[in-house]
């Protein structure tokens, strides 16, 4: 096989010189925005003089992705205290944080500092109702918000963030589907305060997931109603709404369209294993 020069392969010219040091600081940046940021702080400083550099500087973080590692660790009070070392490096430049299992000190720090943030991803997180009425008021710029399986934000703080954040054009608020027993079958329980919070104080969304929420079918016609800015919706699982009538000539006015699955009662008066099954998924492109 015919060799090909360093130069081609992009590793160095042909006397052997680094051509990675001759990429300007602005591009350094944008690749290392699309980098984990736990690989960016554990190792990349050591890679170059002027990757180090670049790294030393508030910019480079202003994105900043832990999710997997978030997944990883799994442990909250050690990912509070990288997301606050993280967010001081930046000295409050992040506009994107990515992160799982988020506490309330993390929480507190980001929104105290990072003025700038527009997208917040927080799935199962620990922050609490407390906190986020607590510093709402700083998160005015956020544009993409996710609150999934966060069981300790409840209806009060997603009032708050609604009343705060007017700029959210995107919220994800998935939840763990509902626990099914031999004796119960599937658990069926109604909560609309979630659904209302939404449609009273997050007008101006344009794509919306809630799936496995506990609303009914007034919770859906009121963020139909008032949300009058959806292209997207995502309902699945959500046992409590049924999708006929005008609901459904609402929900296929969407832009995007939207996706609902709803379980049907398992049948508990056999033997055989609890089996789950969904109907057709409507999807209106």
């Amino acid at each position: 096989m015919e060799k090909r020069p360093r130069e081609a392969l992009g590793g160095g010219d042909v006397k052997g010189k680094s051509r990675w040091a001759e990429l300007t600081p602005e591009l350094l940046v944008l690749i290392f925005s699309l980098m984990p940021a736990d690989l960016l702080a554990r190792t990349m400083s050591f890679v170059c003089r002027s990757w180090r550099d670049v790294l030393a500087e508030p910019y480079s973080w202003s994105v900043v992705n832990l999710k997997n590692w978030s997944l990883r660790v799994e442990r909250t009070d050690v990912i509070d205290i990288v997301v606050r070392h993280l967010v001081d490096r930046s000295r409050g430049t992040v506009r994107h944080l990515s992160v799982n299992y988020l506490g309330d000190s993390g929480f507190a720090h980001t929104a105290s500092l990072c003025r700038l943030l527009s997208v917040l991803k927080m799935p199962a997180s620990f922050v609490t109702d407390k906190m986020v009425k607590e510093h709402a008021n700083l998160l005015s710029n956020l544009t993409v918000l996710d609150i999934s399986y966060c069981a300790n934000i409840t209806s009060e703080g997603i009032e708050v963030l609604g009343k705060n954040c007017k700029n959210l054009v995107i919220l994800m608020r998935r939840m763990l589907p509902p626990s099914i027993t031999p004796q119960n079958g599937l658990a069926i329980m109604v909560d609309e305060g979630e659904a209302m919070a939404i449609a009273n104080n997050m007008v101006g969304l344009q794509e919306l997931d809630l799936s496995y929420g506990k609303f009914t079918n007034n919770g859906l016609v009121a963020i139909l109603t008032n949300c009058t800015a959806l292209t997207f919706l995502n309902i699945e699982g959500c046992q409590n709404v049924e999708i006929t009538g005008n609901i459904q000539l609402m929900c296929r006015k969407l832009k995007f369209g939207f996706v609902y699955t709803q379980y049907k009662t398992p049948d508990i008066s056999t033997d055989s294993p609890t089996d789950i099954s969904s109907s057709d998924q409507e999807d209106e492109a």
